[in-house]
């Protein structure tokens, strides 16, 4: 009885070694996207957004519905990629006090971008290749935004589950006379390994915080704003093929924008922002 019970200490311990050792085991997290490859990607975004102004609460709600096809130019000898991304669907809806309409944005359909991302994910370049031009005259620089790929920042040096590693961006917008800035620090967490739409992947917790300030110019007037978020989301990664499978994300965001000149006015916004993105198969 005596033998029995070491025999099982023994064993017992081996198992937490084991599992101690497979808890820190470490991977290095790359992204691979074949050179000449084509991947489908479907996202779904959903706003609902409160206004003030005047003394009078406006509530706004819209959705934006998309398929977005990624194809790899190239592959360098660095690891960086250079994605040719287009919109093989877009639609978007709003709906207020004064309207409910759904739009369909043709003139973006089939239209290019070019993003250039290093095996971590930071775009080193976001550029239109096809002339876009809105017929809800949005503004290019928002038109050139939605092409960037928003992938995560992955480390540059092996993690474990429970890791933590963090990354800063900042991200201007030109919109007419003005632009917006967004400064952003995110942190990541690598929480588990699990399946997800038939991949094995790996579970990346985030939570981001931003600050915003802008200046621009409307109907002669000048308009500042400002304001602060946060994201909070996962995002699941293939580490053998090295691609983002599904990323979901839920965002608060409050602004306040300032009109000057002949009608100063306060105008405190509150936003939360719900999307989706999964691979297309």
């Amino acid at each position: 009885m005596k033998k029995t019970r070491v025999t099982s200490c023994c064993l017992l311990g081996l198992g937490l070694l084991t599992g101690t050792i497979y808890a820190q085991e470490k991977t290095e997290l790359q992204f691979t996207y074949k050179q000449g490859e084509t991947y489908r990607y479907r996202s779904d975004y959903s706003y609902d957004m409160t206004q003030e102004m005047n003394g009078q609460e406006m509530k706004m709600t819209g959705t934006t519905k998309s398929v977005i096809r990624l194809f790899v130019e190239t592959v360098n000898a660095d690891g960086d990629m250079t994605l040719i991304n287009c919109y093989d669907e877009l639609r978007s809806t709003m709906k207020n006090v004064m309207m409910d309409t759904t739009i369909e944005q043709k003139e973006l359909i089939g239209k290019r971008g070019k993003v250039v991302i290093t095996k971590s994910g930071k775009e080193l370049l976001q550029q239109l290749i096809d002339t876009v031009k809105s017929e809800k005259g949005m503004a290019t620089g928002n038109v050139a935004s939605m092409y960037s790929v928003n992938f995560p920042i992955l480390p540059d040096h092996p993690v474990a589950l429970g890791d933590k590693w963090t990354s800063e961006h900042t991200d201007t917008v030109k919109v007419g006379d003005g632009s917006t800035i967004t400064k952003s620090n995110t942190e990541y967490t690598l929480i588990q390994k699990e399946k997800k739409d038939g991949h094995e992947c790996l579970n990346i917790g985030f939570v981001s915080k931003s600050e915003t300030t802008g200046k621009m110019t409307q109907m002669g007037m000048e308009m500042f704003l400002e304001g602060d978020g946060e994201t909070r989301g996962a995002i699941w990664l293939d580490p053998v093929l090295g691609i983002v499978v599904a990323k979901e994300t839920t965002s608060t965001q409050n602004m306040t924008y300032a009109l000057t000149g002949q009608m100063k006015m306060s105008i405190p916004s509150t936003q939360i922002i719900k999307s989706t993105y999964s691979l297309v198969e």
